[in-house]
């Protein structure tokens, strides 16, 4: 189940920090595995952003990693950069303003997990501190076994490391949700999934023509055009025409121009899949 919520929160991502950052995101999940306190504390880069958070249905904290190359490439995008001139390699510590603005990719990754969390129940996270000391962060003792889901996310060319450690302690509470085999269901947990498909739909594009006319020519006739001939279809202003897009009639619309001069359409009638249907059926 911890599987299941990892690819969860990825989905999530890859939705709600280009809301924030204004660039498109691409997370993984890299990896899950659980190791004591200790060995997490001694593996972290510096320096780092630790975000501590409390809240159901966990017993205990949960703690947040953000390395630097995430946190300063969130931080320049949301400053209205475009992280061109990162240096990935430098180890100074995080300003006031960096830090301020790493409690606020903290508290999205952290609204976004709780989302993810969905699958087993409901939860609250809330972000209690943020810290740059890794002593300073330790939530459980250091010989305390702990799940770490490890997260590569990608932003404006830069690859960052995001990590969520939870004590086993504080997964008492659902232990026996993620012991279970999760097939899916058309309850409220769906609502996350049409959430995630509903904003990835407001940011597509599509392509849509005006059909002005159609008509049948025989082939021989469109054989002997030659350029400069001229292609009579009798359409004036006003007339009636479709909009189509992906192939699909969506539209009736008018024909005009705007004060400009330029050409336009007015959408007169909205064309349903139902009676397209019908029409197909009273033709047979």
């Amino acid at each position: 189940m911890l599987d299941i919520i990892g690819e969860r929160l990825v989905e999530n991502l890859s939705v709600s920090l280009p809301d924030l950052t204004r660039a498109i995101c691409e997370s993984s999940l890299m990896s899950l595995d659980y190791v004591p306190m200790g060995q997490i504390i001694e593996t972290l880069p510096s320096p780092v952003l630790l975000a501590v958070s409390t809240g159901v249905p966990f017993e205990g904290e949960i703690l947040l990693v953000i390395d630097r190359t995430l946190l300063l490439t969130a931080t320049e995008l949301m400053l209205g950069g475009s992280a061109k001139q990162l240096k990935e390699d430098e180890t100074g510590e995080f300003t006031a303003i960096e830090l301020g603005f790493g409690e606020r990719v903290a508290a999205a990754i952290l609204a976004e997990l709780q989302r993810a969390l969905s699958v087993v129940g409901s939860a609250e996270l809330l972000l209690d501190r943020v810290e740059t000391d890794p002593d300073s962060a330790g939530i459980v003792k250091n010989a305390s076994l702990c799940a770490r889901m490890k997260f590569s996310v990608a932003m404006a060319g830069h690859v960052g490391i995001l990590e969520v450690v939870i004590p086993y302690d504080a997964l008492e509470p659902i232990r026996p949700a993620l012991s279970k085999i999760y097939f899916g269901n058309r309850g409220e947990d769906q609502r996350t999934w049409h959430d995630l498909i509903s904003g990835q739909i407001e940011r597509a594009h599509m392509d849509l023509e005006v059909v002005l006319a159609e008509e049948a020519i025989p082939i021989q006739k469109i054989m002997s055009w030659q350029p400069g001939d001229t292609i009579d279809f009798g359409i004036e202003e006003g007339e009636q025409a479709t909009l189509v897009g992906a192939d699909e009639p969506m539209f009736k619309v008018s024909l005009g121009k705007r004060n400009n001069g330029f050409v336009a359409v007015q959408i007169t009638e909205k064309i349903s899949k139902k009676e397209e249907l019908e029409e197909d059926g009273s033709d047979n």
